[in-house]
């Protein structure tokens, strides 16, 4: 009688854990990660695809990761003009749900790095939770709430970051990946680089001089991997390079998105008012 029990306990125990298993979501970029995990909660597993360090503009599926995606309830990508796979990759998952966090988001000369816009952050959390209660409608209530739970939280980032007075333009070193960012906020700035093209002498010559004639003290930079440019103009200006993380690579995936656009808010802070 005994081992009737426990045996009768361990298939009810199984039985239980299956019904009640959590789907697995897989992300391709840090951000929407990190959104999903807000989003879950204990709902699902969700796992990144691209590994920390990994650079997304470079990044091509392996077979294992497309095994992944193919394993897993739901997967989230940025847009296509981020990861340009994702829809060729996409379209050969068949029993994975698919969700565009951009949809309805129109870019802007062709920057897929809309998230740094704290208002779009909130449309593409909308978005993912949309996309989450049509895969597991059974808990929906629960998707829509922690995703408004946290979208006023970005909601409340936003305010301080437009409550700061950009009086003096700000310089950005390395590759320029915040055009939703200083647009959002109407900051003027400065850049050596156009984009993620190599700056020209003459453009490095301008912000040298900028620099100089301003007494500009800090230079906005990625943490992860500074280049040998903002580098240099440091070397020859003085100007300290403060972080300024735009979240899409990351050196690991305990950080939350919330916590890096707290650290920008307060290199931000620094650099006008220091």
């Amino acid at each position: 009688m005994k081992l009737k029990t426990i045996i009768f306990l361990a298939l009810f125990s199984f039985t239980a854990t299956a019904a009640y298993a959590n789907i697995s979501i897989t992300c391709s970029l840090f951000p929407v990660y990190d959104f999903a995990r807000e989003i879950a909660g204990d709902l699902a597993d969700v796992k990144l695809l691209l590994k920390p360090g990994t650079e997304p503009h470079e990044y091509e599926p392996s077979p294992l990761d497309i095994k992944a995606l193919n394993d897993s309830d739901v997967f989230i990508f940025t847009g296509k003009s981020m990861e340009h796979w994702a829809e060729r990759i996409s379209a050969t998952l068949t029993d994975t749900a698919i969700i565009d966090a951009s949809d309805g988001i129109e870019t802007v000369n062709g920057d897929p790095h809309i998230w740094l816009d704290l208002s779009l952050a909130q449309r593409m959390v909308l978005n993912i939770a949309r996309g989450l209660c049509t895969a597991d409608p059974e808990n929906s209530g629960r998707y829509m709430h922690n995703a408004e739970m946290y979208c006023a939280k970005l909601g409340e980032l936003d305010a301080k970051f437009a409550g700061l007075r950009y009086d003096e333009p700000l310089v950005f070193g390395g590759e320029f990946s915040c055009g939703y960012f200083v647009r959002r906020y109407g900051i003027d700035y400065i850049s050596a680089y156009d984009g993620e093209n190599e700056p020209s002498v003459r453009r490095l010559a301008e912000v040298l001089k900028f620099i100089r004639e301003n007494g500009t003290k800090y230079i906005l930079a990625e943490p992860l991997g500074i280049s040998a440019v903002t580098r240099s103009i440091s070397d020859q200006t003085g100007a300290e390079i403060l972080a300024f993380d735009t979240a899409h690579v990351i050196s690991d995936d305990s950080k939350t998105f919330l916590g890096i656009m707290n650290d920008n808010y307060t290199s931000i802070t620094r650099a006008l008012n220091d």
